[in-house]
């Protein structure tokens, strides 16, 4: 996206940004249905699995329906005659995506990592190379629609040719009954935080210029494109980890302390070198029409370093069937960044990112007392599995600082020095205050496995477990 942006320039992309976010919001109604009720339900059978996926696809053609009802209304609202036709070729695609959120489901369930893996080596590839050529021949906005049809469509293909969910058309009441307990407030959470970005979003382009909204998602995305890293990586270790240990507390508390070291070792380096690095990386990936994206990416990248003091904390609530927790932090954190911006009424890219970094500030002292209550623990425990990435975080800040005056003037091998000299330090301090070995949530085994679900009188095969 950030390739493309650069491609087609600040007023198409912001166009296209929209467009993105409206079909993001609908699409997370479809793909996130069912994904984390089925990796949660311990007896899962057949049944659930063919009921999940109908459901979830039929949910897609519906909110096909509605992307193209709202694409006339944000034409209308902000000016952009173009927006109803790109959204209208973007509905198709929620039927699809709805049957790939089934298959992630299904798949991490049985952690087979190389297949989730595979969405992004073959799909980002190839919605890139289609974007790139739309771009080149002028399509402006087009070109991102490519991108995101392309992606979709390639992992649909790719989860109906491994057969990783069910294609045969069934409704079992009984079965839905039984996962929508989970499924129910962790859709509306879901749908709430992962759809807060694109409604904070469209609600900036009902306030500023299309220009500015492009700059500010560029800016956001930069960071997302590297935390994203972290949160994928983390939920897919910790959710079916702690699924398995429901019924042993100390095991339990173990598991997550483990997690929630390992999301700080990674998330705590990648958003303070963000911040550290923010002008050269925005300059140097983009290019200097893209500058003013720099302030508002520091000011967000500083903030994102508070939401990972107390571990994944939405995956340890699906884990014990406390989804309505899940559900209260995603209003919350849906309406904070709202209020910011009627507020303030942001006009630069840095008054935007207050907006936005302001979920975090109020958010994180609730979550890390609701999980340590939770857990039986006290501050001091969680600080004990935290302090290697605290130290290494502070050794490679220090050390990315007092390299500043020396850099090149050239933004792209300045970020190159930074980035190496950075990652070399902090490799360096994590480990050694790890006691030189990995950290163990890479060689933990979980006690007690999740049974694996047949499809077809076929058994899906587990990948090992990292």
């Amino acid at each position: 996206m950030l390739l493309v942006s650069r491609t087609i320039g600040p007023a198409a992309a912001g166009i296209g940004a929209v467009s993105i976010a409206a079909f993001l919001v609908l699409d997370l109604f479809g793909s996130s249905m069912m994904t984390d009720a089925l990796i949660q339900w311990r007896r899962l059978e057949p049944r659930h699995a063919s009921s999940a996926t109908t459901l979830t696809v039929l949910t897609g053609v519906f909110t096909g329906i509605v992307l193209v009802l709202a694409g006339r209304v944000l034409s209308s609202v902000t000016g952009h005659a173009e927006i109803a036709p790109l959204t209208l070729a973007l509905a198709p695609l929620l039927p699809l995506s709805a049957f790939s959120g089934v298959g992630s489901g299904l798949v991490l369930r049985e952690r087979r990592y190389r297949l989730l893996a595979m969405r992004v080596f073959i799909g980002q590839p190839v919605g890139l190379i289609l974007a790139l050529l739309i771009a080149h021949h002028r399509g402006g906005p087009w070109a991102m629609m490519a991108l995101q049809g392309g992606n979709t469509a390639t992992v649909f293909l790719l989860f109906l040719a491994t057969r990783a969910a069910p294609f045969r058309p069934a409704l079992d009441r009984a079965a839905l009954a039984d996962l929508w307990p989970v499924a129910g407030p962790q859709l509306m959470s879901v749908v709430m935080l992962a759809g807060r970005y694109r409604v904070f979003i469209i609600g900036l382009g009902m306030i500023t210029s299309g220009s500015v909204v492009a700059v500010c998602n560029v800016g956001f995305r930069l960071l997302d494109a590297v935390l994203t890293v972290v949160s994928g990586s983390t939920l897919r270790i910790t959710l079916p980890r702690l699924s398995a240990l429901q019924d042993d507390p100390a095991g339990f508390a173990r598991a997550f302390g483990e997690t929630a070291q390992f999301q700080a070792l990674l998330g705590w380096p990648i958003a303070a070198g963000v911040a550290l690095t923010a002008t050269n990386l925005v300059v140097g990936l983009m290019g200097p029409q893209w500058q003013s994206a720099a302030q508002g990416t520091r000011v967000v990248a500083c903030t994102a370093l508070l939401g990972y003091f107390y571990g994944d904390a939405g995956s340890l609530w699906i884990s014990i069937n406390r989804t309505r927790i899940n559900l209260m932090t995603a209003c919350a954190a849906l309406l904070v960044p709202l209020v910011g911006l009627l507020l303030l009424q942001p006009q630069t890219p840095a008054q935007a990112a207050l907006c936005w970094g302001a979920t975090t500030l109020v958010l994180m002292p609730i979550n890390m007392t609701l999980v340590l209550r939770q857990l039986h623990r006290s501050p001091l425990w969680l600080l004990r599995w935290l302090w290697p990435a605290a130290a290494g975080t502070a050794a490679m800040a220090i050390a990315v600082l007092a390299a500043d005056p020396v850099l090149p003037r050239q933004p792209l091998l300045a970020l190159l020095c930074q980035t190496g000299l950075g990652a070399m330090v902090y490799a360096l301090v994590a480990f050694l205050a790890l006691g030189r070995r990995l950290p163990a949530a890479l060689h933990t085994r979980p006690a007690v496995a999740v049974p694996s679900l047949e499809l077809a009188g076929e058994p899906l095969e587990s990948a090992p477990v990292l």
